[in-house]
C-alpha cells in the first residue's frame, strides 16, 4: 500500500545499524533523550533477535513527541519487506515525525532496509540521512566478526563507523579498527569516531547521504560477501 506525502517536507531518516550486543538500542534511547524539545520523533525497530525500545522507556511530557513501533512477523527485510512498509507507512501517516530512526535487527541485512527506503514509494517521503554503524573495535581482529557477512555489510552500506565502548578499548583497539577501515576501503578509510556508553550525538544524525543504495552497492570492495546478497526488493526492481 503506497501513502501519500504525510507532510511539506521530506522527513530525515537514520538508519542505526550494527552487530548484536554493540548497544545500538543505548544509543538510541541516548539520542531520544537528548532530541529537540520541539521536535517529535518516531522509532522503526525490528523484533526479530534483538530487544526493542518501547515507549515505557520515556514518560510524561516525551511521550507525545515521541512514537515507538516494532516489525513484527522476522526481518525487516525479508519477503519483500513487506512487514516493514506497512509498518512504516502507519508510523509516518499517524505521526508524521520531525526525524524517523531505524533500527535493524543485528543480524538482519541493512541493505534491504536502505533499498526500501530509497524506492519510489518514499522519495518523496523521506530524505535518507547518514546511515550509522556501531561496532566494537575490540572484536575487529575476531574472525566471528570480521569474516561475517552481515558484519561485513554493516560497514560497507554505512556513511560513518562510530566505534562504542571506547571507555574499555587499549591503545591497540582504535589502531586496528583503523587498519582495517584502509583495508577495506582504500587510503581513505572511512569516517569513524569513539564513543563512551553509546552517548551518539544528535548532531551526527543530520548530515545527508548522497548516495542511493545502488551507489553504496557500487562502492561496496569487490572481495565482499556483501556482493553476493542481492536485497529482495532490488532483485524484483531490476526484473521488471
Amino acid at each position: 500500500m503506497l501513502i501519500s506525502n504525510v507532510s511539506a517536507k521530506k522527513i530525515p531518516t537514520n538508519v542505526i545499524t550494527g552487530f548484536l550486543g554493540v548497544g545500538k538500542t543505548s544509543a538510541i534511547l541516548n539520542l531520544l533523550a537528548n532530541k529537540p524539545n520541539d521536535e517529535k520523533w518516531a522509532v522503526l525497530v525490528n523484533e526479530f533477535g534483538e530487544v526493542g525500545i518501547d515507549g515505557s522507556s520515556f514518560s510524561g511530557s516525551t511521550q507525545d513527541k515521541l512514537h515507538i513501533k516494532e516489525v513484527v512477523g522476522g526481518c525487516m527485510c525479508c519477503a519483500s519487506g513487506m512487514s516493514m512498509r506497512v509498518a512504516l507507512n502507519s508510523l509516518l501517516s499517524q505521526l508524521k515525525p520531525d526525524r524517523l530512526l531505524i533500527e535493524p535487527s543485528g543480524i538482519g541485512h541493512p541493505e534491504g532496509v536502505i533499498d526500501i527506503l530509497c524506492s519510489h514509494d518514499y522519495q518523496h517521503i523521506i530524505e535518507l540521512h547518514q546511515t550509522i554503524v556501531l561496532v566494537d573495535a575490540r572484536k575487529i581482529t575476531d574472525e566471528r566478526y570480521n569474516q561475517h557477512p552481515t558484519y561485513l555489510q554493516q560497514l560497507d552500506v554505512a556513511d560513518v563507523v562510530v566505534a562504542n565502548k571506547a571507555d574499555l578499548y587499549e591503545t591497540h583497539d582504535a589502531q586496528r579498527l583503523t587498519h582495517f577501515l584502509h583495508e577495506r576501503f582504500g587510503a581513505t578509510g572511512k569516517p569513524f569516531s569513539l564513543i563512551h556508553n553509546a552517548e551518539l550525538p544528535v548532531n551526527l544524525l543530520e548530515e545527508k547521504t548522497t548516495e542511493n543504495s545502488s551507489n553504496k552497492l557500487a562502492n561496496i570492495p569487490k572481495n565482499s560477501p556483501f556482493t553476493l546478497f542481492k536485497s529482495p526488493v532490488a532483485a524484483e526492481r531490476n526484473e521488471a
